[in-house]
């Protein structure tokens, strides 16, 4: 694993890894992650690994007002700074990555959506997350479904056990990055509150309708589990697909929401690979 850097660039936390000589490749993680979230990936995309803690998580200072805009404000300040040929997100950050990708910054050449969705409110609605019924209710169902652990051991086996993957070091990382032990127990270190914010900002447009306005190539990386919801999500995910010539989407039936430690070989390969072929490795 090549060695961490770590800086702040548009009063957000950015680790990076690679030589900085090389273009970069901004990562930007989902809701309650920071950027250890990408640790098994940094090794294999072309370049320099740049990975973000979203406003308010990690080393990341919180963002007042949290809107859409101030986001992709900041997600293309790093593209430039950090001198950026691509942008990966997932989940919630897969909605960050398509808006800088239907307005891209100058020298951004391709994006890569991991199981964004791209489910309007009223859709996420339908799958239990009360985003339409104002910000109290959602703070409170946050607050509801927050992630607790025994220790953590259990929190890392147990974690393993709901993504469908193994017990690996990447992962025992990633967990002392995200949670927090606190009164005795394993939380995650995102505060409701914090997590409601980027969520209202973040679907508080069309999505979409970014797709008829995306300006370089994008892969949708679709993951067709759990089969129960899939109903829905294949429906907005093959309409977002649809919008757009430059969308390529490639649906992963077997994959969970987190193929990067469910599957993390296959992802790697995957990922890097259509990346190689769309993006330079080097400065110019």
């Amino acid at each position: 694993m090549p060695r961490v850097r770590q800086r702040l660039v548009a009063s957000v936390a950015v680790r990076e890894w690679g030589d900085p000589a090389d273009l970069g490749v901004l990562l930007w993680p989902g809701l309650g992650a920071t950027g250890a979230y990408f640790e098994p990936l940094v090794g294999e995309v072309p370049g320099r690994a740049v990975a973000v803690d979203p406003p308010g998580l990690g080393g990341s200072g919180q963002l007042d007002p949290c809107t859409y805009e101030r986001l992709l404000e900041i997600a293309r300040v790093i593209v430039e700074e950090c001198q950026c040929r691509a942008i990966v997100g997932h989940s919630l950050g897969a909605y960050i990555a398509v808006g800088v990708a239907a307005a891209p910054p100058a020298g951004l050449e391709a994006a890569v959506l991991i199981d964004g969705g791209f489910m309007e409110a009223e859709e996420m609605a339908q799958l239990g997350m009360p985003l339409t019924e104002g910000r109290p209710c959602l703070v409170e169902w946050l607050a509801a479904n927050m992630l607790r652990f025994a220790d953590w051991e259990n929190a890392t086996r147990e974690l393993a056990a709901m993504i469908g993957g193994d017990d690996t070091p990447a992962l025992k990382a990633y967990v002392r990055d995200v949670f927090d032990e606190i009164d005795g127990e394993v939380r995650e270190t995102a505060t409701p509150d914090r997590a409601a914010d980027l969520l209202l900002a973040t679907f508080d447009h069309e999505v979409r309708a970014l797709a008829n306005r995306l300006a370089v190539p994008t892969l949708l990386v679709a993951c067709g589990q759990p089969a129960e919801r899939r109903t829905l999500r294949e429906s907005a995910w093959r309409e977002f697909a649809a919008g757009s010539s430059l969308v390529e989407l490639h649906v992963a039936d077997g994959w969970g929401h987190n193929p990067i430690f469910q599957d993390p070989e296959t992802f790697s390969t995957l990922i890097a690979g259509w990346l190689g072929g769309h993006v330079r490795d080097r400065g110019p």
